[in-house]
């Protein structure tokens, strides 16, 4: 991976690979975080099927209580795929924190001017809105 020395002077004295491998950490971290985009195109969609197709048309009572249980699992399956993404998202950020933080550690360097160059860097590169604190 080349890094323009004058641009990012603490980036290109770590070696290659080791940068390389905190990019990748943090592009899995990014695509995991717009996976949750998904579960609310799905949301959106659910309720617009559901204002369409079901509310306002007469049902008897057997038919209403079996929408509302539908709905009420989708909703529970929805908030359960959202902790999970939240799991996942927090799990993935952790230990590219942790990798930044020791990499950073083992070469001496500032962390805060690190992870400043490091999220430029990635933020140019790959979009997204960077690592925070680490």
């Amino acid at each position: 991976m080349d890094v323009n020395q004058q641009e990012f002077p603490i980036l290109s004295t770590l070696p290659a690979q080791e940068l390389q491998a905190h990019v990748d950490s943090y592009i899995l971290f990014m695509k995991t975080t717009y996976n949750v985009r998904y579960v609310g195109f799905a949301v959106a969609g659910l309720f617009g099927i559901y204002n369409i197709f079901i509310s306002g048309k007469r049902v008897t009572y057997s038919e209403k209580n079996i929408i509302e249980m539908t709905m009420l699992t989708l909703g529970v399956l929805i908030i359960a795929i959202l902790i999970w993404f939240l799991v996942s998202i927090l799990k993935k950020n952790a230990a590219l924190k942790k990798g930044l933080r020791a990499t950073a550690e083992k070469h001496a360097l500032d962390k805060k001017s690190f992870l400043k160059e490091f999220n430029a860097f990635v933020i140019g590169q790959h979009g997204g809105k960077g690592v925070y604190k680490i």
